[in-house]
């Protein structure tokens, strides 16, 4: 994107600052919303290595600090599910035409989206026969285009029906699943002099932004979380779909 470094900077940390409230808020969607804007400034690999540092320094501090809504045992599940959802993906991404799932995708998250957010909720988990392909589903597509938050969220938005526990859960499953695509990252050798500038530069507005998505986190109710999730779930299903 040809604009002087300073501009590109300056709407880069934009960027962060306005997706990483909602990271902070959420537990989610930081990536989602600042991956788009990044790419068009910095290119899809650069892009996708610094924000999925950012997002998991996040995701970290999350999890250390909301440690005691953590379930270990659905978190062990979770993970266990969706490792092994990921490693299928990586292997399907190169055999599978991605145009025919990323509809299929798109459609569904932007059904539950409209569901939950049109229709009372039925406060109920999901059955294990419908969990389990959920979160496999959720890992296959993480592991072929690193975008599968959107259905783990569906499984997570059922499974822990508090903002601190969804959001505790829901980080603590980056902080170990983002490790994986960071160490694919470094042995392609994205973690460079430009990375780490940009690195640098992103943790200035990380530092408010989190700060500020706390404060909000603190100040809605349950009810407004629950929008807010669905919402974002129906933006994101609707944005793999455009």
């Amino acid at each position: 994107m040809g604009l002087p470094v300073f501009i590109k900077m300056s709407l880069f940390m934009a960027a962060v600052f306005i997706s990483n409230i909602v990271q902070a808020l959420t537990g989610f969607a930081g990536v989602m919303l600042s991956i788009p804007p990044t790419i068009l400034l910095y290119g899809p690999d650069m892009a996708k290595a610094v924000i999925n540092v950012i997002c998991w320094l996040v995701c970290v501090y999350l999890m250390v600090k909301n440690r005691e809504y953590i379930n270990k045992k659905e978190l062990g599940r979770i993970i266990l599910f969706m490792l092994i959802g990921m490693a299928a993906g990586i292997y399907l991404y190169n055999i599978v035409d991605a145009r025919i799932l990323v509809p299929v995708y798109g459609l569904l998250i932007v059904g539950v989206a409209l569901k939950n957010l049109l229709l009372k909720p039925s406060g109920a988990s999901l059955p294990v026969w419908v969990a389990i392909p959920v979160l496999l589903g959720a890992g296959i597509i993480h592991g072929m285009f690193a975008s599968g938050g959107a259905l783990l969220v569906v499984y997570l938005a059922s499974a822990f029906r508090d903002k601190n526990s969804f959001r505790a859960n829901v980080a603590s499953v980056w902080t170990v699943l983002n490790l994986v695509l960071m160490f694919t990252d470094y042995e392609k050798g994205l973690y460079n002099t430009e990375f780490f500038e940009l690195l640098g530069i992103g943790v200035i507005p990380l530092v408010i932004a989190v700060y500020l998505g706390n404060k909000i986190h603190s100040m809605i109710n349950q009810q407004m979380f629950n929008r807010l999730t669905y919402g974002l779930l129906l933006a994101a299903g609707s944005m793999i779909l455009v």
